[in-house]
């Protein structure tokens, strides 16, 4: 009798499929993701030892920033240039200093990353009457996020020249140590 009410019965089985683009999307975030801590390591704490657990720390809030962006590239680019105007802050006067990077990514923390946003904003303000005010920064985030996608001779050498002809020998060194960083990790 119990077999025959099974038998009617139709039981249902997940169907479980990958979609490749949210794949694609999440590997290419996650790359993001490593190419912009490389970037705030080597821009904001470049002679600091962090355990393993403070860099996944950072790197988890982070990937927390490019989940809630739309388009993952534009807030790659935007994060670049916060974490510069971060780093001018901080170098600007003596006895400034930077938190542990898993504090100042911390969403909840409303003097570190956070802070940046209308800093970044006010650039962008400016830029619609002087279009080149901070362009710098600009191109020098551009730069990380094309040789994070393609870390090719070809890209360095683009990047490293136009450093050079717009005389910005810090953006030119920034550069330069962050692609080490990321060719070398």
């Amino acid at each position: 009798m119990r077999h025959n009410s099974m038998k009617n019965q139709t039981l249902s089985v997940p169907h479980l499929s990958i979609v490749v683009g949210d794949v694609d999307a999440h590997m290419h975030t996650a790359q993001l993701v490593d190419a912009a801590w490389n970037f705030a390591y080597t821009s904001l704490w470049n002679s600091t030892l962090f355990s393993t657990k403070e860099a996944d720390g950072a790197k988890e809030k982070i990937f927390e920033y490019f989940m809630l962006a739309k388009d993952t590239r534009k807030a790659f680019v935007s994060f670049c240039q916060r974490v510069l105007l971060a780093r001018y802050y901080v170098n600007s006067v003596k006895g400034r200093y930077m938190p542990l990077p898993s504090m100042w990514f911390d969403k909840g923390n409303e003097y570190g990353f956070v802070s940046t946003r209308k800093w970044l904003q006010e650039v962008k303000d400016l830029r619609q009457s002087l279009p080149n005010y901070k362009q710098e920064i600009r191109a020098l985030a551009e730069a990380v996020l094309e040789f994070s996608e393609e870390p090719t001779v070809k890209n360095y050498q683009y990047w490293r020249g136009y450093f050079i002809e717009q005389k910005t020998p810090g953006l030119l060194s920034l550069f330069q140590m962050t692609a080490i960083q990321q060719l070398c990790n």
